[in-house]
């Protein structure tokens, strides 16, 4: 009993990590056609997820880069990296300062948001 108790414990741990690719995976991964329009794609996101989307200052949406992110924790992202750089308000109404976000396209969507541009530790936007 404690033997099988510790094989279903063990394969329910692993079973939430992901491998990461190997470099003939990176290189025949499907990234979507390059995001022309990745200004507008960027602003239709954040005019769904803020709360108060007119009163966003923007400082710069810089152009899209062929990019791949993962761990062994999450999945894998494919896709084109676009660092956004902005201001927005709090709940009491008052700015929070600029912030660079990094946020993953792929086929004209958002298919992954980062925070502050930290995966993990690592900065994707400078």
């Amino acid at each position: 009993m404690r033997k099988a108790l510790i094989a279903i414990t063990c394969t329910v741990l692993t079973a939430g990590c992901a491998d990461l690719p190997t470099d003939q995976q990176i290189d025949n991964a499907n990234y979507g056609p390059y995001p022309e329009n990745y200004k507008a794609i960027v602003e239709a996101y954040y005019d769904k997820e803020l709360r108060d989307p007119d009163a966003t200052l923007w400082r710069g949406i810089a152009e899209p880069k062929r990019y791949w992110i993962g761990n062994e924790m999450d999945n894998v992202y494919y896709g084109y990296l676009v660092c956004a750089t902005l201001n927005t308000k709090n709940l009491f109404g008052g700015y929070k300062g600029y912030t660079t976000d990094a946020l993953m396209i792929n086929n004209g969507k958002v298919i992954k948001f980062v925070a502050d541009g930290d995966w993990w530790g690592e900065k994707l936007c400078d």
